[in-house]
């Protein structure tokens, strides 16, 4: 079972609620997030992959990918869950994000959780990386990644579009190809919530050995992190939305994290006991 497969099963059981009776409100495919808000008044949101669909520049191919666009409103959010193990990536977004909102909506339910949940904690600053250690960063992180060098921690960047790092960060890149090798010389592993929504995910799991720390950040990491830390990781770093009409409308008009931080969210982060 896939980790998202089961992060599907452990929210069903922990809803506060039936989640048929839990309705779509409304949602959005932004340029940098996707964003759904809940009957609940929860909100939540995930990456959107819009690299990954190569026919994107073609419309009526790309028809097919949403055939219901326009009438996802008012559904039960249980026809969304199915769609974050969906091939099709921005149903997988819709599907993440539902993730998300539900997650805080149960999170806010008040239940007994087995982990710590700390708010306004960076995921970075959780993994207590040491002057020695050797760091993977997957996918680019720009925060980090001058972090990193002013540390000067030893560090690799696996990163799929090498475009999207300077000429003197060239040094620590590290393709796909090679991302086996880098992680075995890694202490410490830190991966973009991209990952959840591209299906590359389970694979890198399988790659963390015992010992080695790992963190998933970003606001596509922001749902029960139970899966998670059952297959080694430590740390799920995200955001909770705490307004989710005014989420809907800064993805509307292109915002991106940044946004999400400033206007109407705030970190979050599912730490392993």
């Amino acid at each position: 079972m896939s980790v998202i497969a089961e992060t599907i099963d452990i929210i069903k059981e922990k809803a506060p609620a039936p989640l048929q009776d839990v309705r779509v409100d409304d949602l959005v495919i932004g340029i940098f997030f996707t964003g759904i808000k809940l009957s609940t008044g929860h909100g939540g949101c995930a990456f959107t992959p819009i690299g990954e669909i190569p026919e994107a520049v073609c419309c009526p191919t790309s028809a097919a990918r949403m055939p219901h666009a326009g009438n996802l409103e008012g559904r039960p959010v249980s026809e969304m869950l199915p769609y974050a193990l969906d091939h099709n990536v921005l149903k997988t977004a819709i599907g993440v994000a539902a993730l998300n909102a539900l997650s805080q909506w149960i999170v806010e339910s008040g239940k007994e959780r087995d982990y710590e949940l700390l708010k306004g904690k960076d995921g970075f600053d959780l993994l207590d990386i040491q002057p020695y250690e050797t760091v993977s960063l997957i996918g680019a992180f720009p925060p980090y990644i001058k972090r990193l060098k002013a540390m000067g921690n030893p560090f690799f960047i696996i990163e799929k579009n090498r475009q999207t790092l300077r000429p003197d960060e060239m040094k620590y890149f590290k393709p796909e190809s090679e991302m086996k090798t880098a992680l075995e010389k890694s202490q410490v592993v830190i991966s973009t919530g991209t990952t959840i929504v591209n299906h590359t995910f389970d694979p890198i799991l399988s790659l963390i050995t015992h010992g080695k720390r790992m963190a998933i950040i970003g606001p596509t990491a922001s749902m029960l992190p139970h899966a998670f830390f059952n297959r080694g990781a430590h740390v799920l770093a995200g955001v909770n939305i705490l307004d989710p009409e005014r989420m809907i409308k800064i993805l509307k008009q292109g915002g991106s994290a940044y946004h999400l931080l400033k206007e109407c969210s705030q970190k979050i982060a599912f730490v392993k006991n």
